[in-house]
C-alpha cells in the first residue's frame, strides 16, 4: 500500500534562548504557560489545538533525545502505539502538523547540545522541543544524515492524487511543502528519508 506523509523538515540553527507567553484557560482566567522544552517527563501536551503532543519524541527518555528512528509500516500507521504508559498514541495527520506549525511561534535553540527548535503555542503559551535529528538510511549502507541540522517527521496522511508520493515540509529560510517518493513498507525504496523519527499525538 503507498501513502504520502508530512515529514516535518526543520532547518535548525543555534541556541537564542526560549520564551513563552501565557495564555488563558477556561473561563478566560489567566493560566500559567508550561515550558517542556527540557524535560525527561513523558506528557501529553494541551497545545490549545484539536490534539495534543507527545513531549517527546517516541523512544526517547527525554525531550532532547532523538529517541527511534522508524520505517513507515502497518504498524506506525495502526494508530495503536504506546508511549509513557499510553497506549492509544498515533501519528499526526498532515492537517494537525500544519496546524502545530502554524498555531506556533517558532525558534532556533539547543536543549541539552542538540539543536532543534522550539515551538510556543499562541494559543496557551505552552511549548515543546523537537530536536533536529535528521534521517536515517539504509542505502547503499547504514547511515545518518543531517542531524543537529533538519528534523523530518512522520504523518499518517494518504497522498491520494499519487499514491507514491510522501509529503514533507521544509522549515526555515523557506516555509512550504513538497513531495518525494516512496511505499509503505519498503525499507530500500529509492527515497532517502528511509527512517525518520516519530512525534505522537492523541
Amino acid at each position: 500500500m503507498a501513502i504520502s506523509t508530512l515529514l516535518l523538515a526543520v532547518a535548525c540553527g543555534k541556541e537564542n534562548g526560549n520564551e513563552t507567553d501565557n495564555g488563558k484557560g477556561e473561563e478566560g482566567k489567566t493560566t500559567e504557560a508550561q515550558d517542556y522544552s527540557n524535560t525527561t517527563e513523558f506528557v501529553l501536551v494541551d497545545m490549545g489545538f484539536s490534539v495534543k503532543w507527545a513531549s517527546m519524541n517516541l523512544g526517547a527518555a527525554a525531550s532532547w533525545e532523538v529517541g527511534d528512528y522508524c520505517v513507515l509500516s502497518n504498524e506506525t500507521l495502526s494508530g495503536n502505539l504506546s508511549q509513557g504508559g499510553v497506549t492509544t498514541l498515533r501519528l499526526p495527520t498532515k492537517a494537525e502538523w500544519e496546524e502545530f506549525y502554524l498555531g506556533c511561534k517558532k525558534k532556533n535553540t539547543a536543549v541539552n547540545g542538540m539543536n532543534g527548535l522550539l515551538f510556543t503555542s499562541k494559543a496557551n503559551g505552552n511549548a515543546i522541543f523537537l530536536p533536529c535529528a535528521g534521517y536515517q538510511y539504509t542505502y547503499p549502507s547504514l547511515g545518518y544524515s543531517n542531524v543537529g541540522e533538519q528534523a523530518h517527521y512522520w504523518s499518517s496522511t494518504f497522498y491520494v492524487d499519487n499514491g507514491s508520493t510522501l509529503y514533507y515540509s521544509l522549515i526555515g529560510s523557506w516555509t512550504g511543502m513538497d513531495t518525494v517518493g516512496g511505499m509503505i513498507g519498503f525499507s530500500h525504496h529509492p527515497i532517502e528519508f528511509d527512517h525518520l523519527p516519530v512525534r505522537l499525538v492523541n
